[in-house]
C-alpha cells in the first residue's frame, strides 16, 4: 500500500546560439533581430496605409452626411418661416440665410450654420450627370413639396487627399442624396 511515486521531470534546453572558441553564447544574433524588426516595420507601415484610408473615408461620409442632413433642415426652417432660404459654402462652414427681397434690395439673415469635417472645405469637383454646383449659394422656393430647390446640383467639400463629401439634388429626387468620393480620380458612390 505504500508505493512511492517518483516524478520525472524531463527538461529540455535550446543549443547555444553560437559557439565560439568551444564557449557557448546565448541569445539572438543580430542578424535574427534585425530581420524580426524589419518584419515588423513592413506590418506597421501596411497597417498605416490601410488605417489613414479608412480615417479618410469615414471623414468624407460624415462630410456628406453634414451636407446633406443641414440641406434638408435648412429647407424645411425655411418652409416653417414661409421665407425662401439660401444655402451656400463659405470655406469650411455650410451656411442658411433667409431672404427678403425689398424693392431692388435684397438682404440675407442667417439662420444656421455648420462647420465641415476636419480637413474639409468647399470644393466643386465634377459629379457625373450634375452641372451645377451649389457652393455658391443655391436659393429654394417656398412651395408644397419637400425641397423647394427645384434645379438639379451638388454641395461637395473635400480634404487635401482628394477624398470629397457631397450632397446631390436631382430632379427626379424631392431631397438630397449623399455620396463620397475616395481619392482623386475615383468614381462617387451613393451611401
Amino acid at each position: 500500500m505504500g508505493e512511492i511515486f517518483e516524478r520525472k521531470v524531463l527538461w529540455i534546453t535550446a543549443g547555444a546560439a553560437v559557439i565560439q572558441n568551444g564557449r557557448n553564447y546565448t541569445g539572438f544574433t543580430l542578424l535574427e533581430v534585425m530581420v524580426v524588426v524589419i518584419i515588423i516595420g513592413i506590418l506597421a507601415s501596411l497597417a498605416y496605409s490601410s488605417l489613414m484610408e479608412l480615417v479618410s473615408t469615414n471623414r468624407a461620409k460624415e462630410t456628406a452626411q453634414t451636407l446633406r442632413t443641414f440641406a434638408e433642415r435648412a429647407l424645411s426652417e425655411g418652409k416653417r418661416l414661409n421665407k425662401p432660404v439660401r444655402i451656400r459654402i463659405d470655406k469650411n462652414t455650410i451656411i442658411a440665410e433667409t431672404e427678403e427681397i425689398n424693392g431692388t434690395t435684397t438682404t440675407y439673415t442667417k439662420i444656421a450654420s455648420e462647420t465641415l469635417g476636419q480637413g474639409f472645405s468647399a470644393s466643386c469637383p465634377a459629379i457625373t450627370g450634375f452641372n451645377t454646383c451649389f457652393n455658391a449659394g443655391t436659393t429654394s422656393q417656398v412651395r408644397i413639396g419637400i425641397s423647394g430647390i427645384t434645379e438639379e446640383g451638388y454641395f461637395a467639400a473635400c480634404d487635401s487627399r482628394g477624398y470629397c463629401g457631397g450632397a446631390v439634388k436631382s430632379v427626379a429626387e424631392n431631397s438630397f442624396k449623399a455620396q463620397i468620393r475616395r481619392g482623386n480620380g475615383a468614381d462617387w458612390r451613393a451611401l
